[in-house]
């Protein structure tokens, strides 16, 4: 079966792709350091290495969060430019329901901290889940900033396995 790909929103605010572009600065600099000088094979390596690196964390800084369907599985995954940097396996065992819950999220601005420690940006946060019958047991998928994306998730989890999508509400009864 061909894999199917949902790329649905950007992994990392601003902050963060600053912070990872930041963080690769050190890889390069090790690049710019040998690219002028006799390298032996350790040289080699570790300028492959810091190559690799470099361009690993730059991909993860621009990458995009969203879904993949395969051999009847589904995955949680990170995007660059079409390909799969990393995925991880959703569990679906005794869990038929999907839903999509909002919560009100806010997080601190990095680089504001010492002129107001208490600056943060405040967002909604569009977390799918995957739920028991009861609605008391449930795993997280994924979280989105965005509904439309959301639904479009819901949509494309629901399509090809056996969930339902239905608004979360617990059982008091059991």
């Amino acid at each position: 079966m061909k894999s199917e790909k949902l790329p649905l929103e950007q992994s990392f605010n601003l902050q963060q792709k600053i912070i990872l572009l930041g963080i690769s600065l050190i890889p390069l600099l090790f690049i710019i350091a040998m690219i002028n000088i006799q390298l032996n094979w350790k040289g080699y390596l570790i300028f492959m290495i810091s190559l690799l690196i470099f361009i690993y964390l730059i991909s993860l800084a621009f990458s995009k969060k969203g879904l993949i369907k395969k051999e009847n599985k589904i995955y949680k995954a990170k995007f660059f430019q079409g390909f799969t940097l990393f995925k991880s396996k959703v569990d679906l065992t005794d869990k038929p329901v999907a839903s999509i819950l909002k919560f009100k999220k806010s997080q601190k601005l990095a680089f504001f901290s010492v002129a107001q420690p208490d600056l943060s940006e405040a967002f909604n946060s569009f977390e799918i889940f995957v739920l028991n019958k009861s609605h008391y047991k449930r795993d997280s998928v994924i979280y989105l900033k965005n509904e439309v994306s959301a639904k479009k998730a819901i949509d494309f989890i629901t399509q090809d396995f056996p969930l339902r999508h239905e608004v979360f509400s617990p059982d008091p009864n059991r």
